[in-house]
């Protein structure tokens, strides 16, 4: 960690393509993934890697593969509590700290409005939406 507190630094980038390798991985356990949930997963893999990125106290927590599964869970209801916000009429932006992240230099923060089934039809339990991004950031 720096002296003004901020730990992320250009040093990250080898991490971080590996922490994108991983949660694609994770993501593409699911063998009846559909088509087009499978032609949006390279966005949706990067948008997950950077909100767990930019929100991470710390590199160790960020970098912290056993808890990866856990934190990716915890940013996917946090992703829908936000979207069933925006679609009741509320902002999603509640000031509990949320899980977006502040725009990054060099790319749009924000994260991927998503679902954790990929199956488009929703079969053996938990949310049955499909996982889908969209452009709302």
């Amino acid at each position: 960690q720096r002296l003004n507190g901020e730990w992320r630094s250009d040093r990250d980038k080898k991490k971080r393509r590996e922490m994108i390798q991983r949660i694609g991985r994770l993501l593409m356990q699911n063998k009846n993934a559909s088509q087009e949930w499978l032609q949006k997963l390279p966005q949706m893999i990067k948008q997950l890697e950077g909100s767990l990125y930019w929100n991470a106290p710390s590199f160790e927590t960020y970098a912290d593969t056993s808890t990866l599964k856990h934190r990716l869970h915890l940013l996917a209801m946090e992703i829908m509590r936000k979207t069933d916000a925006i679609k009741s009429g509320g902002s999603g932006n509640g000031s509990d700290g949320g899980a977006s992240p502040p725009s990054a230099p060099g790319g749009g923060g924000g994260i991927v409005n998503m679902n954790i089934n990929p199956t488009m039809g929703g079969s053996g339990g938990g949310d049955s939406r499909a996982l889908s991004p969209s452009n709302q950031y």
